[in-house]
C-alpha cells in the first residue's frame, strides 16, 4: 500500500502540495476546497491527462495563459477573504476590495474607486443573505458587473 501511495505522489509530481488542483476535469467535478478532495481532483487530472489537454484547448477551467483562469483565482480570493471583503464592500473601500477590483481589471485609482462605489451600491444583490457562499458571492458579483458597461469600460481600459 505504501508503494502505491508513493507511486501516485511521484506520478503526479507532488502537485498536491500546491494546495489547489488548478484546472482540468478533476477541478470541474470537484470544486470543494478541502485537502482530500483537492488531492482527488489533482489525481484525476493527472491520471486522465486532462490538465494539459485543458490548457491546450482552453477548456475545463484552463487557459493557455495560465493554469487557473481569472474566475477561479477570484473565487479562491473571495473564499479566503470573504468576511473582510464583505465588510469592505459594505463600506465601499478597503485593501481587500482594492485587490478584488484589481483582479477584475480595475488597475488605476479612478477605476478602483468606481468599483468600490459599485460594490457598495450593489451590496444587497452581491450578498443577499448572511450565509451567502463564496461561489454565490462571485456569481452575484459577475452578474451585477455585467450590467455595468461604464465600469467595465473603465476597468478594462485602465
Amino acid at each position: 500500500m505504501k508503494k502505491l501511495i508513493v507511486s501516485i505522489l511521484l506520478l503526479t509530481g507532488f502537485q498536491a502540495y500546491a494546495g489547489d488542483a488548478g484546472c482540468g476535469l478533476g477541478s470541474v467535478i470537484i470544486q470543494k476546497n478541502s485537502k482530500g478532495l483537492q488531492l482527488l481532483a489533482m489525481t484525476t487530472n493527472s491520471f486522465l491527462f486532462t490538465q494539459p489537454l485543458g490548457i491546450t484547448s482552453g477548456t475545463s477551467g484552463c487557459s493557455s495563459s495560465g493554469l487557473v483562469m481569472n474566475d477561479k483565482e477570484v473565487q479562491y480570493f473571495v473564499e479566503v477573504n470573504q468576511e473582510e471583503l464583505s465588510r469592505e464592500m459594505a463600506q465601499g473601500h478597503g485593501e481587500k476590495l482594492a485587490t478584488l477590483a484589481h483582479m477584475k481589471g480595475c488597475r488605476n485609482e479612478v477605476s478602483q474607486k468606481a468599483f468600490g462605489t459599485f460594490a457598495q451600491t450593489s451590496y444587497a444583490k452581491i450578498l443577499p443573505a448572511a450565509n451567502t457562499s463564496a461561489v454565490e458571492m462571485v456569481q452575484n458579483l459577475n452578474k451585477e458587473l455585467a450590467t455595468q458597461s461604464d465600469l467595465a469600460q473603465m476597468c478594462h481600459g485602465s
